[in-house]
């Protein structure tokens, strides 16, 4: 019932109006903001509105120039960097900024050239000093092969006079005398008799003796030393020259191996044979010269002299027929 303001009982109270949703749960988050807030921590949700940039609506979109403008900026298709336009956070975020190209990939794998030119002695009509200096180094080639060659024969060799036979065994086993019983007794492990007291007194005072004499030979040494300091110094002197030296001959090794094929497979790289026409072979005239070598052979070659393909063997396979190589009529009519 009712109580009036006469009554003794108190009025009645709604406590679900007083009441919040969530709120022990919302007081213990705004408790933890406040005690991350005083150690200087932010939480991620205002980092990431901090890190956030306002977008202002009122600016406009960059209006595309019409190509026959003759005001608009100049712009190269064959460039190799592309321009980048836009807000660079932008790019930063949507990853579309192209990530910074390494300078060791712009280097070249080798220095040499991709077409070398042929000396002037491999011309179709050479003077003769030109062709006389291309011939000598086709000799040096081939005779640098013969001494290889000969060198493998040399190792592999034997003589057949020191072949074994069934004769030689048996006399080997007429000349080698038997063991006897008392040989094989006297070569018996021998016990070691025990030191006595006085004997390890004498190794031990030896021992302590020999490292006196050691640590004062070293203390000798070194104050000797202090009277040979402008010895020292020339021979620092020295060193130090001719560490310049070999640091020297190190990079000039350096230099002379990058026009050199590496080592990039299991293969070693096989230089192209030299294509050399003797004197009786040479044409008076461009009809009468004759092709030789393969123009495929030989860019493979050079990719490989390039360092830009590993060495490699054509694959072995067993033709059923032999090949036949017949010039054709048009060919036999030109020569």
């Amino acid at each position: 019932m009712a109580s009036g303001p006469g009554s003794s009982f108190p009025m009645k109270v709604n406590v679900l109006a007083h009441q919040k949703p969530n709120a022990k749960k919302l007081r213990r988050a705004a408790q933890r903001v406040e005690q991350l807030a005083a150690k200087g921590v932010v939480p991620r949700s205002q980092k990431r509105l901090l890190n956030s940039q306002p977008v202002d609506r009122k600016v406009k979109k960059a209006e595309t120039q019409a190509n026959n403008n003759p005001e608009r900026d100049f712009y190269d298709i064959w460039e190799q960097e592309t321009k980048e336009s836009g807000d660079p956070w932008y790019l930063q975020q949507t990853g579309k900024k192209l990530v910074k190209r390494p300078e060791k990939l712009n280097e070249k794998p080798s220095v040499l050239p991709a077409v070398e030119v042929i000396a002037a002695g491999g011309s179709y009509n050479p003077d003769f000093f030109s062709h006389q200096a291309l011939l000598q180094e086709a000799h040096e080639v081939e005779v640098k092969k013969k001494k290889e060659e000969d060198k493998i024969e040399k190792q592999l060799a034997y003589n057949k006079e020191d072949r074994a036979t069934e004769e030689s065994e048996e006399e080997e086993k007429e000349e080698t005398p038997k063991d006897d019983g008392e040989e094989v007794a006297a070569g018996a492990i021998a016990v070691a008799d025990k030191k006595t007291e006085r004997q390890r007194k004498k190794e031990k005072a030896e021992k302590m003796k020999e490292k006196q004499r050691l640590a004062e030979r070293r203390q000798t040494e070194q104050q000797q030393q202090l009277f040979q300091l402008r010895s020292i110094k020339t021979s620092i002197k020295q060193q130090e020259e001719k560490t310049k030296i070999r640091q020297k001959r190190r990079k000039a090794k350096e230099e002379a191996q990058k026009a050199q094929p590496r080592r990039l497979g299991k293969l070693k790289f096989q230089p192209q044979h030299m294509e050399v026409q003797l004197s009786d072979e040479l044409a008076g005239s461009l009809r009468q010269l004759k092709p030789e070598g393969s123009v495929l052979t030989d860019r493979f070659k050079s990719l490989q002299k390039r360092n830009l393909i590993e060495p490699r063997e054509r694959a072995k396979f067993k033709r059923r027929l032999k090949v036949k190589y017949v010039e054709k009529r048009a060919f036999r009519e030109i020569t």
